[in-house]
This record gives C-alpha cells, sequence and structure tokens, in this order.
C-alpha cells in the first residue's frame, strides 16, 4: 500500500503505530475517568473500552508468546513481564472474585505501565536512546515511588487535609512550583515538606542534567555524522571525477591503438607496392 508515494506495509503500520495510539487514548481516558468525576454512562463506556484495549493487548502478549523461539526467555524478560501486567485488568477480576466493594479502581493506575509497551511497539528510537543512554526511567520510576510514598506519609501524619490535597501538595512541592495554596501546618508536615523540597530540587536538577547531556550528545552526533557525509560526498565526488578521467584516457588509448593499427595498415600496404616494384 502506498501513502504519500511511500511503500507502507499497512499490517507493520497498524501494529507500531494503530495499537500505541489506541494504548495511547485508552490511558488518557483512564486518567479523565480517575481524576474527574464524569456520569455513569461514560464511565461504563470508557470501562469497556479500557476491557477491550487490554483484551488486545494480551492476545497480542500470548501472540508472540506463541511465535517467539524461547518461551522461558520471553515469558521472564523485564518489558514483556511489566507488559503483561499492565494488560491484565485487575479491578475487574477483582470485582467479580471479592463479594464486597473495594477501591480497586486504584488498581488502573497499573495501566501506566502501558507506556512501556507504546515505546516498545513504536519502536521510538529517540526514546530508546534516552532511556539507555541516561537512564532516565529508573529516575522517573524513583520519582513514582517518591510520590506514592510521601502521598501515604502526608495522608497518615498530616490531618490538615484530604488525599486529594496531600496528593496535590506533593506534586507542586516536589516539582518546586510551590504555589502556596496549599501549605503545612502541623510539625510532621513541615519536616515532610522540608525532605519532600530537598529531593525535588535534587531530582529535578539531575534530569536537567540528564537532559542537556542527551541533548549535547545528540547535536554533536548529529555534527559527526554530518562531517562524515561530507567527506564522503567529496571522496564519491572525487571518484566520479577521477573515474570520468580514466574512462577518457582510456578511450585516447583506444583512439591512439586505432591510429597506430591503422598507420601499420598503411606501412604494410606500401611495403607491398615496393616489393612488387
Amino acid at each position: 500500500m502506498q501513502i504519500f508515494g511511500k511503500e507502507i506495509n499497512i499490517r507493520y503500520f497498524l501494529y507500531t503505530r494503530g495499537l500505541p495510539a489506541l494504548i495511547i487514548v485508552d490511558l488518557f481516558l483512564i486518567t479523565i475517568s480517575l481524576i474527574f468525576e464524569i456520569p455513569n454512562d461514560v464511565m461504563l463506556n470508557i470501562q469497556q473500552f479500557d476491557l477491550i484495549v487490554c483484551i488486545i493487548l494480551l492476545g497480542e502478549y500470548f501472540l508472540n508468546l506463541f511465535l517467539s523461539g524461547s518461551k522461558k526467555l520471553y515469558i521472564f524478560d523485564k518489558e514483556n513481564i511489566i507488559g503483561l501486567i499492565a494488560s491484565i485488568p485487575f479491578d475487574y477480576i477483582l470485582l467479580l472474585i471479592l463479594p464486597v466493594a473495594l477501591p480497586v479502581v486504584f488498581l488502573r493506575y497499573l495501566r501506566i505501565f502501558k507506556l512501556i509497551r507504546v515505546v516498545k511497539l513504536a519502536q521510538f528510537d529517540i526514546i530508546k536512546d534516552l532511556f539507555r543512554k541516561t537512564g532516565l526511567h529508573k529516575v522517573l520510576i524513583g520519582i513514582f515511588i517518591t510520590i506514592l510514598i510521601f502521598w501515604a506519609a502526608f495522608f497518615l501524619f498530616s490531618p490538615s487535609y484530604g488525599w486529594v490535597d496531600d496528593f496535590y501538595f506533593v506534586i507542586v512541592t516536589l516539582t518546586t512550583v510551590g504555589y502556596g495554596d496549599v501549605t503545612p501546618k502541623t510539625y510532621n508536615e513541615k519536616v515532610l515538606a522540608i525532605i519532600l523540597i530537598l529531593i525535588g530540587v535534587f531530582v529535578f536538577s539531575a534530569i536537567t542534567a540528564l537532559m542537556s547531556s542527551f541533548l549535547t550528545d545528540r547535536i554533536l552526533d548529529d555534527d559527526e555524522e554530518d562531517r562524515v557525509s561530507e567527506i564522503q560526498e567529496t571522496i564519491e565526488e572525487k571518484s566520479e571525477n577521477i573515474m570520468a578521467e580514466i574512462k577518457s584516457v582510456r578511450m585516447e588509448n583506444k583512439q591512439l591503438k586505432d591510429e597506430a593499427n591503422e598507420l601499420k595498415a598503411e606501412i604494410k600496404e606500401l611495403k607491398d607496392m615496393i616489393n612488387k616494384k
């Protein structure tokens, strides 16, 4: 199939672009459903869409497992384990198994791991290079764990606000934004806030340094590639000129040989005429 004059494998395109887009839409809808109050019928549609996406991802997982050469290596691969966890609808399973209503809705936050599937399926080379060269994924995991720990700490040891305000304060403080609308009041809250501020300064300074280093290296790599390309183009141009000159010399040699053969033929004719006389 041709799109914009380029030959594209439609199955490969759907797998590397369509499926990641579906996951991103699913994550967006889940985030909306967890943050905002929405009508029950819309919530039901989002849950059904999420379940369909989970079924598709589970099918993709087991299909790749069936096609893989080593089943053991595929099963114990870190990315595949995380992808499998993100694809299982734990909230639905627990609601079916457990007779009592539990706040299992927060298990949907496990779907955030679907972003790993997006990166893996879409083959975003720049993101893979970023994680491989800087270890940014480890920093992001550390930030996620820090948010959960301090959110729980504020919820347990600071009675001034509710869990939503606690989560809001953790995010605002960790990112060093500090709007000031939610402030620590008790001794425990102030101690936790001081620790969180120090962690936030360190973490985001480290992220800035990692991103600057990565972008600088990428610019230098691009410049090096440009220089190599220029050298290759120069070499190719000179090679073409040399080949053209060699071809011209060969043609001149051929003409000289032809003229020499003609002279030999004329000399032979003259000798024959002389001998006849």
